[in-house]
């Protein structure tokens, strides 16, 4: 009689050990999330170019030079426009507006390449943008298209060095000519002007000399003019003296005689003459006076 073999359940050791797996996975794909933004809310906005050349899925999306997000999905539609969806995170919503455009971008010349969306500062403290609006892109110039622009301008600068060469060869000579002349003229004209000031100067020295000397003259009569009219002023100091005593003496002797006449015809006036002549005059008869 054939024994069959009980199938072995798994101890609790392995069980630990499963479960410490699983959580070690689960942290792990945890941190990829966060490094990756997965869990992290966002927006998703697109726009549409025909042409998707340097466009690429993963690409960052950056504002103002800071990465903001990445590209989603590039989908050629119907009409052969191609479709390319962003997201970004929702942190920077706030910073796009419906003015905000959408670029290719790249750093330097050999760098990598970049969708930038200008930001639009009227955005901020209005209603923030939805999910999955279109923005405007605008293409950049190509490479081929600015070598062909300068292929074609080339002739006509090249025309415009040419003429300008030769109008060089022909006005320069005499340009340098009429310099040459000019210099010669300036030379003379600065000699004249170097022995026109050594003749001013010593006139002008000659004449600082002869003021010079005319003022030193008027001092010197300012001088004598000064000590004389001190001199009058001393005599009529003196002569006012002598004479103040005189013309007070005066002045005295005739307020003196003023006083007596004064007296004298208050005298006449007071006396018995005056009254009998008054009354002689009175009592004589008018037809003697008509006489």
């Amino acid at each position: 009689m054939s024994s069959t073999a009980q199938p072995r359940r798994p101890g609790a050791q392995s069980l630990v050990f499963l479960a410490g797996a699983v959580a070690l996975l689960g942290v792990f794909v945890l941190g990829i999330a966060r490094a990756g933004n997965w869990l992290a809310p966002s927006v998703r906005l697109q726009f549409r170019t025909l042409d998707a050349a340097g466009l690429q899925t993963g690409m960052a999306v950056k504002i103002s030079g800071f990465a903001v997000g990445q590209v989603r999905r590039i989908v050629l539609q119907p009409d052969a426009q191609v479709l390319v969806e962003l997201e970004l995170r929702d942190p920077y919503r706030s910073m796009v507006g419906r003015r905000s455009r959408a670029e290719l971008a790249q750093l330097g010349l050999l760098g990598d390449s970049y969708i930038a969306i200008t930001p639009d500062p009227a955005a901020i403290g209005q209603p923030p943008i939805g999910d999955g609006e279109t923005l405007v892109f605008t293409s950049r110039p190509d490479i081929d298209d600015l070598l062909t622009e300068v292929a074609s301008s080339r002739i006509p600068l090249q025309r415009a060095v040419s003429s300008g060469l030769s109008l060089a060869e022909t006005r320069l000579p005499r340009s340098l000519d009429e310099l040459d002349r000019t210099l010669v003229a300036s030379r003379r004209l600065a000699t004249r002007l170097e022995a026109d000031t050594r003749r001013s100067s010593s006139e002008l020295n000659r004449t600082l000399g002869a003021t010079r000397a005319l003022a030193e003259r008027l001092e010197d009569r300012a001088d004598g003019t000064a000590a004389d009219l001190s001199a009058l002023i001393r005599r009529l100091e003196s002569t006012e003296t002598q004479t103040r005593p005189l013309l007070l003496q005066t002045l005295r002797e005739l307020s003196t005689m003023a006083t007596a006449t004064n007296r004298l015809v208050k005298t006449l006036n007071e006396s018995w003459v005056i009254e009998l002549i008054e009354r002689t005059g009175a009592g004589e008869p008018r037809g003697e006076r008509g006489r």
